[in-house]
């Protein structure tokens, strides 16, 4: 019979890495070490300044529809659930710029933007030159543009605090406004939207200026393409927060959960009233009151488990269906020729690439094996930013990603109509299956002392994954069986086959399982310690900055005899976590059987007249590894040296 090699430890994937890096630092595999448990992302943003300034005069209102905007104020402010945005992020891939779910990659595209929010796709990027000017010339600029000139102390270096914009709209507007009046309030509601809404960074509270020159001209604001650099943001967010010494995230969250809500309905509300055929964009009809008794809220744990646990039937492919797009209005529908352009997406700095060729059953087509384009140079882009680059020209430096936009009609994707995207090739499958990360939670740790939701969705898919071995292992020993033993393996096939199908999990079946790697390469700096976000922990005047990973908490290891054992986290071990041991190789096992009547019933025949089932099952289990995992040692702290505190003057009032 053929050798099988049985792997000792749960490896989490990828197993091929052509396109995740071997040892790549990431939040989802900060999870299942045990580092990060329950923890989830603090979601910045500052839009109340915004929305508290609602309903907005309709003579300033005309402007903000000419600059193209007006479909985000008809979606209105809603609630964003951290935990859910927690549980994307541990699903992103900086790599390729797409959720990796069990169903496959998907991601936001320009398509949701246009639909979602009704924000302009087609023009001109967003950049320009990053124009350093005085405080005093800032001053001088927004009187011109905005109506009232900001205190000193409202600028910081070459942003603006948003509080200031808000002070202004508290004064109201005189009903006999000018033209210019209203043009410069206009412009003060768009800061607000972009710095506090759309393009907002962890800050929380301000925008960068270098948006005052684009909103000088209202009659031209529309003709940019917003909705990619809002896109183009909400990416480079997302590829932030995926590093597992990451404590926050910020951008354009809302477009994000609107798309989830859209596509995954087990995570959304009910609405109470629902608005079916609003005369607005998309996302507008989510502009309601909900009824969440039925899902689950800001708990990060159940929504890690429900997207662990998603199955075919529990995504939507094509929420906009073709009488949708039909009912919404002309500016929803405006960039449909490059909704599937695989092109570059531009905001100042930030340049971030939209493969649409990697999720083209959104599109309602065949999903074939991707290329790797647009993906070289990811690190080197994604650590741009614009610290200590005064006068840059952003046009000039991006001159070839910007050229890859401009021809953005030249990049668009041609597939195969799919009869049913819900179902991919059998070739993508296998694919996929090698090149994503299979398990986000370890479904072979169990806490001692458990808290709170425990899911079983991991535990649930290592079954159905082990289930779909067995029926491999029984194929594979089957050709190298004689016809005696033929039927116990045939039986061990039809029992797992049978198995699956039952849970309707049978597609399964349509591709081998990837062999396990001797060896699962391990992040760089485990023990790495990140300075957090100020004013966020402990202390008097938001102190306690250091921030480090927890150890994993004592686990039950479960062998294959069902034997349980704690495991503390303390000292070294013999077989450090991430390898696995050396393979075992089967001896032949030959049954000491004439004939398979079913499982409970006895064998009869051979020198062992009347052995049982469960003899032959324990002389099988006999020549198996046992499972083993151990799980890495307590990070080892470092000693900060304290320094003698002094009252801050550095001396320039005397010794004390």
């Amino acid at each position: 019979m053929a050798d099988i090699s049985t792997g000792a430890v749960l490896h989490p994937g990828p197993f091929v890495y052509d396109i995740i890096s071997a040892g790549t630092a990431h939040r989802a595999r900060s999870i299942f070490d045990g580092h990060i448990l329950g923890d989830q992302l603090d979601v910045r943003r500052c839009d109340r300044h915004f929305w508290d300034h609602t309903p907005i005069p309709e003579t300033v209102r005309h402007y903000i529809r000419l600059a193209g905007f007006e479909g985000v104020l008809d979606c209105g402010y809603m609630m964003l659930d951290h935990a859910l945005i927690t549980s994307l992020v541990e699903r992103w891939r900086p790599e390729t710029h797409t959720f990796h779910l069990p169903v496959g990659e998907t991601t936001v595209t320009l398509q949701d933007v246009e639909v979602l929010w009704g924000l302009p796709i087609d023009g001109p990027p967003v950049i320009g030159i990053d124009t350093t000017h005085s405080v005093q010339e800032w001053m001088n600029l927004c009187e011109e543009l905005l109506g009232f000139s900001p205190l000193m102390s409202d600028f910081d270096g070459r942003r603006l605090k948003l509080g200031c914009l808000s002070r202004v709209l508290d004064a109201g507007l005189p009903p006999d406004a000018s033209d210019v009046h209203c043009r410069q309030r206009a412009r003060v509601y768009l800061l607000l939207l972009l710095g506090g809404h759309l393009l907002s960074d962890k800050s929380g509270n301000k925008v960068p200026l270098l948006y005052m020159p684009l909103l000088r001209d209202l009659e031209t604001v529309g003709q940019y393409s917003w909705g990619s650099a809002i896109l183009a943001t909400l990416y480079r967010s997302l590829c932030s927060a995926t590093s597992p010494y990451r404590s926050s995230i910020a951008g354009p969250l809302m477009l994000l959960q609107l798309w989830a809500w859209e596509r995954i309905p087990t995570v959304r509300p009910d609405r109470v009233h629902p608005l079916e055929h609003y005369p607005g964009p998309y996302g507008a009809r989510w502009n309601v009151q909900f009824d969440v008794h039925r899902v689950a809220r800001h708990v990060v744990s159940i929504f890690r488990d429900q997207l662990t646990g998603l199955r075919a039937r529990e995504f939507i492919w094509q929420p906009y269906s073709d009488d949708i797009l039909a009912s919404l209005p002309p500016y929803c529908t405006a960039g449909r020729r490059i909704w599937i352009s695989a092109t570059y997406l531009i905001c100042w700095e930030v340049v971030e690439p939209h493969l649409s060729n990697r999720v083209m059953r959104q599109f309602g087509y065949h999903q074939p094996v991707p290329d790797l384009r647009l993906t070289e140079n990811q690190q080197e882009l994604h650590s741009l930013d614009r610290r200590g680059k005064g006068n840059q020209d952003w046009l000039t430096a991006h001159r070839a990603y910007v050229e890859v936009w401009t021809d953005r009609h030249s990049h668009v994707e041609d597939g195969v109509v799919a009869e049913d995207p819900t179902y991919p090739s059998d070739e993508y499958r296998q694919w996929y299956r090698e090149r994503t990360v299979v398990y986000v939670s370890n479904p072979t740790r169990q806490l001692i002392l458990p808290e709170g939701f425990q899911g079983d969705s991991a535990r649930t898919q290592y079954l159905m994954d082990a289930m779909t071995q067995v029926y491999y292992m029984a194929e594979t020993s089957l050709t190298q069986s004689d016809e005696q033993h033929a039927n116990y393996f045939n039986a061990m096939k039809d029992f797992a086959s049978m198995t699956l199908e039952t849970v309707g999990e049978s597609s399964r079946l349509a591709f081998r399982p990837s062999r396990v790697p001797q060896q699962i390469p391990q992040p760089a700096d485990p023990n790495r310690v990140e300075r957090a976000p100020r004013n966020v922990h402990g202390g008097q005047h938001g102190g306690g900055r250091r921030r480090r990973f927890r150890s994993p908490e004592p686990t039950v290891q479960t062998g294959l005899d069902g034997r349980s054992q704690a495991t503390e986290q303390q000292g070294t071990s013999t077989v450090p976590f991430g390898h696995s041991r050396s393979p075992v190789l089967m001896e032949a096992f030959t049954p000491n059987t004439d004939e398979f009547h079913g499982s409970g019933e006895q064998h009869v025949g051979g020198t062992d007249a009347g052995q049982s089932t469960q003899a032959l099952d324990q002389r099988l289990e006999s020549q198996i590894t046992q499972i083993d995992i151990v799980m890495p040692a307590q990070p080892r702290r470092t000693q900060r040296a304290h320094k003698p505190r002094g009252c801050g003057t550095h001396g320039k009032l005397g010794h004390h």
